[in-house]
């Protein structure tokens, strides 16, 4: 029998052990104040603070106004992208009331999820007459612009896995059914920057969504704009999509991404 292999004691890094100490003393909860961080790792409030600067400057530990959480940085780190992201609509929060407030229609943060779309936050229109989901309610791919914009970016193998799980079906007279045609929307979408669904997810509703890159340079999420067909009119979609853009960029800063440099040529996008 082989003997055991001695670790020497010096190979132990206590400073790792602390800043871990602190990581899983949030404990899955957000907006953990310093008190409760410092109770919790058995620590004295000074290494917690500084433990938590730094975990701060290097992108994973968010502060807030009235406590610390971690951020999906730190969950990127297990390679899981077809999870929520813990942390990442709160994240996304300030940058979708900007939206909400600019247009007055709902504004939607999605993932892919078992081959769904998973609603995660879901700010609603002041309009008497508006659309509206909820956090944690689930839609198809193939008919809303939150799943084009999940899809648009995967690879063909991919997508067809996605399909297999949640074949389409007719919701409106307008729902792309056959998967080339499916195929050749998500070329389009890849092609504008945007996905748009037209009444394809229920009748007299339109949408436009974008998708939101992650760290690894994957999409993590997307964003979206939904309400009555006669408000989110055809004639504004690439006004929504631009202003989708510009949040989804800010939240794609938080979240690590680093945008490729642009080809010689001036072609090629997100």
């Amino acid at each position: 029998m082989r003997e055991a292999r001695k670790v020497p004691a010096n190979n132990y890094i206590v400073a790792i052990e602390r800043a871990w100490r602190v990581l899983e003393a949030f404990q899955g909860q957000s907006d953990v104040s310093l008190r409760d961080l410092t109770r919790r790792a058995g620590m004295v409030k000074s290494s917690v603070y500084r433990i938590l600067f730094t975990l701060e400057r290097l992108g994973y530990v968010e502060r807030g106004t009235s406590g610390y959480s971690v951020s999906p940085k730190l969950t990127l780190l297990a390679g899981d992208g077809g999870r929520p992201l813990r942390g990442l609509g709160d994240m996304a929060l300030p940058f979708m009331r900007e939206v909400l407030r600019r247009f007055q229609e709902t504004v939607n943060l999605g993932v892919l999820e078992e081959g769904e779309v998973v609603y995660l936050r879901v700010l609603e229109s002041p309009h008497p007459f508006r659309l509206a989901a909820h956090a944690g309610m689930r839609s198809p791919v193939y008919s809303s612009a939150l799943g084009k914009s999940l899809l648009a970016h995967r690879t063909r193998a991919e997508v067809e896995e996605v399909l297999r799980l949640k074949p389409p079906r007719a919701l409106t007279p307008r729902t792309v059914r056959n998967k080339f045609d499916f195929f050749r929307e998500l070329d389009r979408v890849r092609l504008r920057g945007y996905a748009v669904d037209n009444e394809e997810d229920a009748r007299g509703a339109r949408c436009v969504g974008v998708p939101v890159m992650g760290a690894d340079g994957k999409v993590a999420a997307a964003l979206s704009i939904s309400g009555p067909s006669s408000r989110v009119a055809a004639s504004r979609d690439r006004e929504f999509a631009e202003a989708l853009r510009q949040a989804a960029r800010q939240i794609e800063t938080l979240l690590g991404y680093a945008p490729r440099p642009a080809a010689a040529s001036g072609g090629g996008g997100r």
